[in-house]
């Protein structure tokens, strides 16, 4: 009430003195007959009263000029002072006859101008907050003053500081005249934020559809308090409060209620900290689905449009529902994706609410199906580093194809999946040409930068002197390399790029105990022509004592390895399936040690084939919103067992034993993910694997090498006896869920609830909280999948494109371990058995990295 009796007053001002300014004043002994208005040609015009503006120019605006016809009184007089005054340059407008001589008229122009402002200044909030509240007012040196500024300005302040949270603020301006310029005044702008305050409750009165905690949650940016609320506050936005208030009554939407508003809302302050929300809900009466008429439809019959549609007569009315079956669906079942996915790009749906009986409602569908449309041209645009051949074979519309609306939403998740681009800046715009029934699509993409450097540091693993080491890392990877560029000087920017190949080197390193080296390539399409990928690797790692080689007393382990593979995206069940293969040796070395717990002095050598079949259908590569991601993989040697006439492993020395490593490794892998709110931000995930590595031979035995090992992050740098697959699970130490030689069986379940903080793709971060279960086993006689260890936490990941994924994870073991019985070779000291129930910081690097 208050506001709107200050607005009232402001209109009632600015209306008097408006009234006022139009009064047509003659002097000098005119004498004029208002019932008998006289024509005078219009002679000398004077200014009076605005020194400092052109004289000329607030002729112009009057629409006066000498030796021009006026008739007074009359419409030409009072659209001359109309003209000036809406200037809105001053506060007094009259237009006065000096003196009249032969029918020629001497007119003269009296203004009083508005004062101007100098200059203003803030008093009672920061340095930071008056920078803002320079950006959000509209003030500046020499800007004309009105009432209206006055006002206008207060309330920008009020209601910067309220969407702050900052309810009870206080503002006024103060004006003082300026003695160094003429006609200016300084606006003091005093500010008093008190308190913020937040919403200490938020009640809804009258809902009985829709419980009041849907409701509350409906209310996205308008929250009350609660004790959990730690990253977003609880502050009162006006702005967000009646965004919200629409969000929230689409929830009735969906339960009949087409009648529903909002009787009425109040917000007050229930006291300094707190303000109250009371919204009474007029739910109204309850509509069902009535009859439903299809006309226009030629290409399906009405029976199968109705399945389609998945409406009937009696269902409760729910708009969202016959919206989303009509037009846009999540899993494409919806009429308009029947139709546009087989080339009908001209189709349109129009549904018409015919009459509404006993609150059935009653609909007409009215179809133009139009003509097929066959794809034209395709159009590229944006990509200034990757080559538009790399962006082409991605893309699913092909020139002559029918339209097909499923293809370019599989196209926009395919060069997604690059990630050579920002998936948030994706624009693909279909062009139609209705003269000859075709049409052009035109992909728009932002380049973003998918080359990665890694340089860290850290504290990680057990080395054969017992401790722990210091690593530093040197990484580089880039995404989008060109090797038939690397002989053109001009192609270096600064490496040569666009062609979608892989290339990775990474070195990691403490010191003389240890040292690994890395190197692979990728050339996701061999040939140019199908999605056949060709990839190469090799690696060295050394694991030692600190003394060098050639010394006697050295002891360690090397390992070094080759690999080549081939990937193929398959047809069959669906395209969303892909098989790679790959060959690989590796070659084991160890030297003057027993502690591996194989050999003193020997060799092994592993020549495997890995399959894996894999179907990811995610939606994004960093931030998956929706889909799923299943893998199964299979790695084997020889049996070399069963063919080297061998009886009796038991005679032979470990050496001998272990010259070809044999056996047989299977993992199975699934992660989903669901997203819990329509925007798609908060995202459930679960994800489970397990793994299990066999023998051909009971006699000859479990290879010591390729063995699980579960616990920690995942990041162990040096591993204490090489040649393991080191698994995380957080709220654990590293490698403290296994036997010393590691575990031929794994088991893990992990459940992560995942919030988007930024999606930008310059620097993506998401904050996460998860519960986590896993063990490993011995033997299948000990394998028991309930048998696990338990942990939850919470962490945060950050993407930077230069350094890849970052991962924080704080997480608490429920579980205590003996670590006297699983063989940890750490533990010296009683003290440390049973030990467990302590929370623990894990820091991790890479997409997938201690994942099965």
């Amino acid at each position: 009430m208050k506001l709107n009796f200050r607005l009232l007053l402001v209109f009632m001002l600015l209306t008097a003195t408006y009234l006022d300014a139009q009064v047509l004043t003659l002097d000098g002994g005119v004498k004029i007959d208002y019932k008998n208005p006289k024509t005078y040609e219009i002679g000398p015009i004077r200014v009076e009263g605005a020194d400092n503006y052109d004289h000329n120019a607030i002729k112009l605006l009057a629409g006066l000029r000498q030796g021009q016809s006026i008739t007074i009184p009359g419409e030409q007089a009072t659209k001359a002072i109309k003209n000036l005054w809406e200037e809105g340059l001053f506060s007094n407008v009259e237009l006065l006859a000096e003196k009249e001589i032969a029918g020629v008229i001497y007119l003269v122009i009296k203004l009083e101008p508005r004062p101007k402002l100098s200059r203003f200044k803030f008093i009672g909030v920061s340095k930071r907050e008056v920078d803002k509240l320079r950006e959000e007012i509209s003030l500046f040196s020499g800007k004309t003053i009105s009432e209206n500024l006055v006002f206008e300005t207060e309330s920008k302040i009020k209601g910067y500081f309220r969407e702050k949270g900052h309810y009870s603020v206080k503002t006024s301006i103060t004006r003082i005249n300026d003695s160094l310029m003429n006609n200016s005044e300084i606006f003091v702008v005093d500010i008093d934020k008190g308190k913020k305050v937040k919403i200490g409750k938020l009640n809804f009165i009258g809902n009985e559809a829709v419980p009041t905690w849907k409701l509350r949650m409906a209310m996205k940016d308008t929250k009350q308090k609660a004790f959990w609320r730690f990253f977003k506050r609880s502050k009162f936005s006006e702005s967000a409060y009646k965004r919200d208030m629409k969000t929230m009554l689409d929830k009735f939407a969906s339960k009949g209620l087409r009648d529903v508003e909002i009787a009425f809302d109040t917000v007050y302050l229930a006291n300094q900290k707190n303000l109250h929300i009371d919204i009474r809900i007029d739910e109204g009466a309850t509509y069902y689905f009535g009859d439903i008429e299809w006309i226009g439809n030629s290409k399906f019959p009405t029976p199968f449009l109705d399945t389609v549609l998945g409406i009937k007569r009696g269902d409760l009315y729910n708009k969202p529902l016959l919206e989303q079956r009509l037009f846009m669906s999540q899993d494409g079942r919806d009429i308009s994706s029947l139709y546009m996915d087989r080339g009908y790009l001209f189709f349109q749906v129009i549904p018409v609410e015919t009459n509404v009986e006993n609150n059935y409602i009653n609909y007409q569908m009215r179809i133009i199906e139009g003509k097929e449309a066959r794809v034209k041209r395709i159009i590229i645009k944006g990509n200034t580093k990757t080559n538009e051949h790399v962006i082409r074979r991605e893309i699913r519309t092909r020139p002559g194809d029918l339209f097909n609306r499923n293809d370019i939403i599989r196209t926009q998740r395919e060069l997604a999946q690059l990630g050579y681009f920002n998936e948030q800046a994706f624009q693909i715009n279909p062009i139609p040409n209705p003269q000859d029934g075709t049409v052009d699509i035109e992909y728009i993409v932002e380049e973003k930068s998918s080359d990665q450097i890694e340089l860290s540091g850290g504290y990680g693993g057990m080395g054969l002197n017992g401790r722990g080491s210091i690593i530093a890392t040197l990484g580089l990877t880039f995404n989008n390399f060109s090797t038939k560029n690397i002989f053109k000087a001009n192609s270096w920017t600064p490496l040569p790029g666009g062609d979608g190949q892989r290339l990775s080197i990474r070195g990691q390193t403490s010191g003389r105990f240890y040292q690994g080296y890395n190197f692979s390539f990728t050339e996701p399409w061999l040939g140019g022509k199908k999605p056949n990928s060709l990839s190469f690797w090799m690696n060295h790692t050394m694991l030692g004592n600190g003394n060098l080689r050639s010394n006697p007393d050295y002891a360690g382990l090397s390992i070094t390895g080759v690999g080549v593979g081939f990937g193929r995206r398959k047809k069959w069940p669906d395209d969303w399936f892909q098989a790679y293969y790959e060959l690989s040796y590796q070659y084991y070395d160890v030297v003057n040690d027993s502690r591996f717990g194989i050999f003193t002095n020997g060799y092994a050598n592993d020549i495997a084939l890995k399959y894996t079949l894999q179907r990811s259908s995610v939606s994004a590569p960093i931030y998956p919103q929706n889909g799923s991601n299943i893998k199964f993989t299979a790695k084997s040697t020889l049996p070399y067992s069963m063919f080297d006439g061998v009886e009796d492993y038991s005679t032979l020395a470990n050496q001998d034993r272990y010259k070809f490593l044999e056996y047989y490794k299977i993992k199975l892998t699934g992660e989903w993910f669901f997203p819990l709110t329509n925007d798609k931000k908060l995202v459930l995930m679960p994800r489970v694997g397990f793994g299990f590595l066999g023998a051909y031979n009971q006699s000859k035995g479990l290879t010591p090498f390729e063995r699980f090992t579960l616990g920690g992050s995942g990041l162990t740098g040096v591993n204490q006896i090489g040649g393991r697959e080191i698994i995380a699970l957080r709220g654990y130490d590293d490698n403290s869920l296994n036997s010393s030689a590691g575990d031929a069986l794994i088991a893990k379940y992990t459940l992560e609830l995942r919030y988007p903080i930024s999606l930008n793709p310059s620097a993506t971060f998401y904050g996460l909280v998860f519960a986590e279960a896993g063990n490993t086993y011995p033997t299948f006689n000990e394998f028991n999948p309930f048998n696990v260890k338990r942990s939850v936490g919470v962490g945060i990941r950050v993407f930077l494109p230069m350094f890849g994924m970052l991962g924080l994870d704080y997480g608490f073991g429920f579980d205590r371990l003996d670590y006297w019985s699983v063989g940890y070779q750490g533990a010296s000291d009683a003290s440390i058995m049973e030990k467990g129930y302590f929370p623990k910081l894990n820091f991790t690097i890479g997409m997938n990295l201690g994942e099965l």
